[in-house]
């Protein structure tokens, strides 16, 4: 729609290629489309050089006129849009299965270390950035039984090694009171009630419960969609564009109230 612009955010281990399907198809009905590449995600970088607040701040960076963005963000991408959205409103939100307001769930770690114990225990205890090396763990953890060989092939081929500062920093939050990038909760909430805020929770998300994300979704007041027989790589898997097509039917409904300035030439 003209006047408003969609900055995808990607998750961990991730990049701007997840929304790659997404993207060109808001593209061709008429939206103005950008992807946010956090630190050390994008060629020639290394992830395990920063912090959480440097991505915090890569998205404070990327957010050119927030009246006009629309914000979709992917696991930590949607959890680094909480974050932003304490001190700024936005035209819209859109945040698929993020990563919860309070961190990395307790039952979503002790998952990890059965599954991949010497990774996660590397990551967390001895600051190894985990990779992405196993097609079993990340067929478990991100995709279903049935999802072509392929897909998860070229999934990982394309993901990167996440900084271990950054999942430390998530799986820790819940236990720190006074961790510096927690997020402010009466802050968010007073901000965006009433704002058009949209939340898809996967039904068969390994690494967050639909239920993990109720806490999340009231914060913001927003509306939630439960997508049924969904992992958590959803928007990777969704080749029919069912999801971004019934996504971009609520911006259209929610937006069409919304006054926007023509940019200026």
């Amino acid at each position: 729609m003209f006047g408003y612009e969609i900055l995808f955010v990607h998750g961990a281990w991730e990049g701007p290629w997840v929304f790659s399907p997404w993207s060109a198809y808001l593209a061709e009905n008429g939206w103005a489309v950008r992807s946010l590449t956090l630190p050390g995600h994008g060629p020639g970088d290394e992830a395990g050089r920063y912090g959480l607040g440097d991505y915090v701040e890569a998205l404070e960076e990327g957010v050119w006129d927030p009246g006009r963005t629309v914000l979709v963000g992917h696991s930590l991408g949607g959890w680094l849009i909480l974050k932003y959205l304490e001190e700024h409103q936005v035209a819209a939100s859109v945040l698929l299965a993020p990563v919860p307001e309070s961190g990395l769930p307790l039952r979503t770690q002790k998952a990890l270390l059965r599954l991949a114990p010497w990774h996660t225990a590397a990551c967390l205890l001895l600051g190894r950035p985990p990779v992405i090396d196993d097609p079993s763990v990340v067929r478990r953890t991100t995709f279903l039984p049935d999802t072509p060989e392929e897909v998860v092939q070229r999934f990982m081929e394309r993901c990167v090694a996440e900084s271990p500062r950054v999942i430390r920093a998530l799986s820790l939050m819940r236990w720190a009171p006074l961790a510096p990038h927690r997020v402010r909760k009466r802050r968010l909430r007073a901000l965006q009630r009433g704002r058009p805020h949209l939340l898809l929770a996967a039904e068969r998300d390994f690494f967050f419960l639909p239920e993990e994300l109720t806490s999340t979704a009231s914060l913001l007041g927003a509306e939630t969609w439960m997508l049924k027989g969904s992992p958590h790589g959803f928007p990777v898997l969704d080749e029919d564009r069912a999801v971004i097509g019934g996504l971009e039917g609520w911006l259209r409904r929610h937006l069409a109230s919304e006054t926007v300035d023509p940019p200026k030439a």
